[in-house]
């Protein structure tokens, strides 16, 4: 049991380990919206939760991004954006979480539907998400904290940024997460059966 308990927490580490060390390499997509990046942190926290539940994933989110304002930025912008991750890690990663959690034992071409599914509305959810909570939350905070001028409204860039930007992410990450996925079923179904959510 004690071994286990440990080895739980060494994957979760390492996870987080890895979920961080991909926020480094993040980078734009969409021309004029050079503050949205895009990164693969969240494939390590999906399969956080495939292994050990959704508990175990938002704490390996959380120490990411805990590590990413220590070593980067800790002012209130820096926090802000690591918020931001965390909110859009979790409209992506749960969706998908829950659409494959019960179809472990199935077969191959029935857990890729369900990621599919899963890939998809955690797309929507994240678009429309994140989007609300830019418009009314994070870009007045962000734009009032460093006192940066803009010739376009706060609707506008939700609209001609946040919400493509999450649409393209969601769709970019979610092929990475299929692929990754399917090469590594065998291992995931193992380590899940054995845990317990």
């Amino acid at each position: 049991m004690g071994n286990k308990k440990v080895t739980r927490l060494v994957v979760i580490a390492m996870m987080a380990a890895i979920s961080y060390v991909l926020l480094l390499f993040s980078f734009p997509i969409l021309p004029g919206f050079t503050f949205l990046k895009i990164d693969f942190a969240n494939v390590p926290i999906l399969i956080t939760m495939l292994i050990y539940g959704p508990g175990p994933g938002i704490a390996a989110t959380a120490v990411a991004g805990l590590l990413d304002v220590v070593t980067k930025d800790s002012s209130l912008v820096g926090i802000i954006g690591i918020v931001a991750n965390f909110m859009a890690t979790m409209c992506f990663a749960l969706p998908i979480y829950y659409a494959v959690h019960k179809h472990m034992a199935e077969g191959i071409r029935k857990q890729i539907r369900y990621v599919i599914r899963g890939i998809i509305l955690g797309t929507i959810l994240m678009a429309v998400f994140m989007s609300l909570a830019n418009l009314f939350v994070l870009l007045p905070l962000y734009f009032k904290l460093v006192s940066f001028q803009i010739n376009l409204s706060t609707l506008k860039m939700v609209l001609y940024g946040v919400l493509p930007f999450n649409l393209i992410k969601g769709a970019i990450v979610g092929v990475v997460t299929g692929i990754i996925y399917g090469r590594m079923v065998p291992w995931l179904q193992s380590r899940f059966q054995t845990a317990k959510h």
